[in-house]
């Protein structure tokens, strides 16, 4: 597949994520995160907020070159970096910028972006819990494949609106990299099944 998307080093990005379809998927995952981490960002930084401003800037960092965006990643870098020195002058100057370059990649990636949909499978408990156990090991192995694999499989059950609340949830969470926050869903949707 021939993949161009200015700004994005596709070579390098697909010896991050370890292949072509795995690139694919993070294409996929950075399109379904970028508006809520943008405006999370934004949100921080209006109250204030430099310590969970620097965290999601951090992500993102990692999460820009990992798919090879090299000079956003370095731009995330660099509010990190503003954060941690709490200078709110120069967060305030910089982040609407590289928040828009951001922004920009979206039309970008849209093609990437799966549409879930199709049939679904009966709902099954056992086969359910089981791979809610494959994703908790998956997140301690931090197997991006693996995790994405139980995502699906999870989300292709039909389940009660309730259940598919949380199963959504816990998708953007792994989505999103946020393991811990995934670990702990998991192991909660797991209590009550």
């Amino acid at each position: 597949m021939n993949i161009n998307i200015p700004g994005i080093d596709i070579e390098k990005a697909i010896k991050n994520s370890g292949s072509e379809e795995l690139f694919i998927e993070l294409l996929n995952d950075v399109y379904k995160l970028m508006d809520d981490k943008s405006s999370l960002i934004e949100t921080y930084l209006k109250d204030k907020d430099i310590q969970n401003y620097t965290i999601q800037v951090h992500s993102l960092k990692t999460t820009c070159r990992m798919i090879g965006a090299m000079d956003l990643g370095e731009d995330f870098f660099t509010l990190e970096k503003l954060g941690k020195e709490n200078n709110l002058e120069q967060i305030e100057k910089l982040t609407p910028d590289v928040l828009n370059s951001f922004r920009s990649l979206k039309p970008y990636l849209e093609p990437f972006a799966s549409k879930k949909g199709g049939a679904k499978n009966a709902f099954d408990k056992n086969a359910f819990s089981e791979i809610l156990h494959k994703l908790i090991a998956a997140i301690d192995d931090f197997d991006l494949g693996a995790c994405e694999e139980a995502m699906k499989k999870l989300l292709s059950y039909n389940c009660t609106t309730e259940l598919f609340g949380k199963v959504e949830a816990l998708d953007k969470l792994v989505s999103n990299l946020d393991y811990d926050e995934a670990k702990n869903l998991s192991s909660q949707i797991l209590d009550k099944l």
